[in-house]
This record gives structure tokens, C-alpha cells and sequence, in this order.
């Protein structure tokens, strides 16, 4: 486990060293996010990068992929056009 904090810290501390808070694509894509009402997990998820034996690396992958299914946002509603919805409503 310890193996697998030290990779996400590095990773986090490595982004945090490449990404220029005042770049305008990072602006806009963190206002873009806080439109949407994205907002971090409550808990860092945590890629099992150790070696382990196999049913452990199994059981962590298992935690790890079903961490990141209940953490993934909700799939934001189709845009439809005016001529769509009066396609929808004349029908």
C-alpha cells in the first residue's frame, strides 16, 4: 500500500510542477468543471502499482476498478436542438 501512496503523491506533486495555474486552458477548464458541479472525490483513488502475489493484485485491482465506477461523474444530458424537439413533439 505504501508503494502505491508514494506513486499517487509523486504523480499529484508532478502535475502540480507541469501545470501553469495561469495558463487560460487550464482557467477554462476548471470553470468548466465548477459549471458542471465537478468536484473531487472525497478520498484519493489509489492505482495498485505494487508487485503482489496474484489473488492479492487481483482483489486490489477489483477495489480499485470498482472505486473508480462510483466515483465516476454522472453522463451529462444529450444537447438537443429546437429542431429536434419539434420533430419530437409533431410526431
Amino acid at each position: 500500500m505504501l508503494v502505491d501512496r508514494d506513486d499517487y503523491w509523486l504523480n499529484s506533486e508532478y502535475r502540480q510542477w507541469i501545470t501553469d495555474p495561469d495558463d487560460p486552458e487550464v482557467q477554462k477548464a476548471r470553470k468548466e468543471r465548477q459549471r458542471r458541479g465537478v468536484k473531487p472525490p472525497p478520498f484519493p483513488t489509489l492505482v495498485p502499482v505494487a508487485l503482489r502475489p496474484e489473488g492479492l493484485a487481483e482483489i486490489r485491482r477489483a477495489q480499485y476498478e470498482k472505486a473508480l465506477v462510483e466515483q465516476a461523474p454522472a453522463p451529462e444530458p444529450k444537447l438537443v436542438s429546437v429542431r429536434d424537439l419539434a420533430q419530437m413533439f409533431s410526431a
